[in-house]
């Protein structure tokens, strides 16, 4: 099986304002778009002769990741809903203040716990995400990139270790704006994280931050 890269992506236009994220539809801010340019540069290189299929979320900031990617590499990216961070729901595009009116404290079980009215539990979200996963086929034929979004990647990875569900509560991993996470299959036919929020090519064109915003 060939190796699944996963991409989140680059500074978004929430991370600097009032806004919340889930799915607000904000688009790259010029860092942004740096960002994007520079992993796209990085993965020109890393992936040359390889032959690549990217899917991405359809949110603007996603899509606009993919697209600066694809560029570089030949791709046209395949966009979907399915990919699309956690929805917030009433919270979609509201201000942080705002959404604060209707927020609903954690309370147990975790897993099915709605932060806002119409929003996704998280395990409503590990459904949606890893029921698209399930439906792709992923071979030996050619690269699959993934460029969404930090609670996507979370249940991406968490959907290739095949964790059980209930462990899943509480647990998170960041990915920094436009960072690279590697998955793949190891000689003994293990599922392995081969790389986790890579971001060294960031660092080299001092264009990192911290992301810790979805």
């Amino acid at each position: 099986m060939s190796p699944l890269i996963l991409i989140r992506h680059g500074h978004a236009e929430h991370l600097d304002g009032d806004l919340t994220g889930g799915w607000t539809d904000t688009r790259l801010t010029e860092l942004g778009r740096h960002q994007s340019r520079a992993l796209a540069s990085r993965l020109s290189i890393e992936l040359e002769g390889f032959d690549c299929s990217i899917h991405c979320s359809d949110l603007r900031r996603a899509h606009e990741t993919a697209t600066i990617v694809g560029e570089a590499l030949g791709v046209q990216p395949i966009k979907t809903l399915e990919l699309r961070e956690i929805n917030n729901g009433i919270a979609r595009g509201m201000t942080k203040e705002e959404a604060a009116r209707h927020f609903s404290e954690p309370i147990p079980p975790l897993l099915d716990w709605r932060a806002y009215p119409g929003a996704e539990t998280w395990r409503e979200f590990y459904g949606r995400v890893s029921s698209y996963m399930d439906s792709l086929d992923i071979g030996d034929d050619s690269l699959l990139i993934i460029v969404a979004h930090g609670g996507t990647i979370v249940q991406i990875v968490n959907w290739w270790l095949r964790l059980d569900l209930e462990t899943l509560a509480g647990v998170f991993h960041e990915s920094a704006p436009a960072s690279i996470t590697v998955l793949k299959v190891n000689s003994l036919g293990d599922r392995t994280i081969e790389r986790m929020n890579d971001a060294a090519h960031l660092y080299a064109e001092g264009l990192h931050d911290s992301g810790l915003a979805l």
